[in-house]
């Protein structure tokens, strides 16, 4: 079964469906409905949402909905060649989250390959990485339903993922009088005045660590003048807000509490948001695959919260329970993404006693 799972990983993570490469992301999904699909009987739908394809495989009697996403950040040309160290596969996308959605995509293809008709819905995005909006549109559209959904996108902290906070992406403004570099006295050079208010939100908003639980505020672009001696007149400072569903309801709170604590002359701006995930810990199919975890893993199997947000948002937004949990991995995006081998051949046979479950 590794070796399998390697060589299946391997062609997986060599497709470079990135942002922009239309055409690799439908012959990477292409790949996977002939590998992996093609023996269902049920009706495989196709489509694109803002040049970006998917594939929605629809049980009519659904009892869960398994997603997942096969766009990956960019990365080198060799992260795109998995390389095998010890226990350990690395490669772009191998946690995230192309070895994540392998482990279910073998068990789904072995449990038909048996004559067995799970009832689970198969969503395939290729937007994940870019807050498409794949997901909605086929909600919108009356298309994607089910009672639960459920997708292995996860972080590196082991456990089943049943909250997340909000994001809100906003951009700072801060005002001023520009001028010539040369002659600052006769300037207002608002980037002095961003740096102190950066350093009170960096004060009322503090960084804190993983298990604080509070409204995050991060700064990540900055913008000023387009010469080198020239104040302008505004600076601007795009920040990422996250924020827990027990402080906030939506965006607009998490903006106006934080602008509550801005000086005068500054304006934020919301650009993009995306809502929290709270799923009831208590759900059956929740605590069906916490059963089935830890039967397979030996373990304690926790549920958590994580910080970041994934596509579930936009089940629950609907109302639709979601919820997550992967296999172990780390240095997400990064130059040495990793995922544990061991952990891929547990999450496999994890999900097929899930699919047993939904015979």
């Amino acid at each position: 079964m590794q070796k399998d799972v390697i060589t299946y990983l391997s062609t997986f993570v060599s497709f470079q469906s990135v942002h922009g490469n239309e055409a690799e992301k439908k012959r990477c999904l292409d790949w996977i409905v002939e590998t992996f699909l093609s023996d269902s009987e049920h009706v495989i739908h196709t489509g694109n949402c803002e040049n970006s394809p998917y594939v929605y495989l629809h049980h009519p009697e659904a009892e869960l909905c398994w997603f997942a996403h096969t766009d990956v950040v960019p990365g080198t040309e060799d992260q795109f060649t998995v390389q095998i160290e010890g226990e350990k596969a690395f490669g772009r996308g191998v946690k995230d989250m192309k070895g994540a959605a392998l482990s279910f995509l073998l068990a789904y293809k072995h449990t038909l390959e048996k004559g067995e008709k799970p009832k689970v819905s198969v969503l395939l995005t290729s937007d994940e990485e870019t807050a498409g909006r794949s997901i909605p549109q086929l909600i919108s559209e009356g298309l994607l339903h089910a009672p639960v959904a459920f997708t292995p996108d996860t972080s590196s902290h082991p456990g089943i993922v049943v909250e997340h906070k909000g994001v809100v992406w906003a951009d700072l403004t801060v005002g001023g009088k520009g001028g010539h570099g040369a002659m600052p006295w006769e300037c207002e050079n608002p980037l002095w005045k961003l740096g102190e208010v950066l350093q009170l939100l960096r004060e009322k908003f503090p960084p804190g660590t993983y298990d604080d639980w509070q409204i995050t505020v991060t700064p990540t672009t900055l913008n000023g003048s387009s010469a080198k001696n020239q104040v302008p007149d505004t600076a601007r400072c795009g920040l990422d807000i996250r924020y827990p569903a027990s402080l906030c309801s939506n965006a607009s709170e998490a903006i106006a509490i934080v602008s509550s604590v801005l000086p005068e002359g500054c304006e934020l701006k919301e650009i993009i948001s995306a809502s929290p995930l709270q799923t009831d810990s208590d759900h059956e199919m929740v605590r069906r695959v916490q059963s089935i975890a830890q039967q397979v893993e030996g373990r304690n199997v926790e549920l958590i919260r994580e910080h970041g947000g994934t596509d579930a948002r936009y089940f629950s937004e609907v109302g639709i329970p979601a919820f997550l949990y992967g296999p172990v991995g780390g240095d997400l995006h990064g130059k040495n993404e990793w995922v544990s081998i061991p952990s891929l051949l547990q999450q496999y046979e994890i999900n097929m006693k899930l699919l047993q479950s939904l015979l």
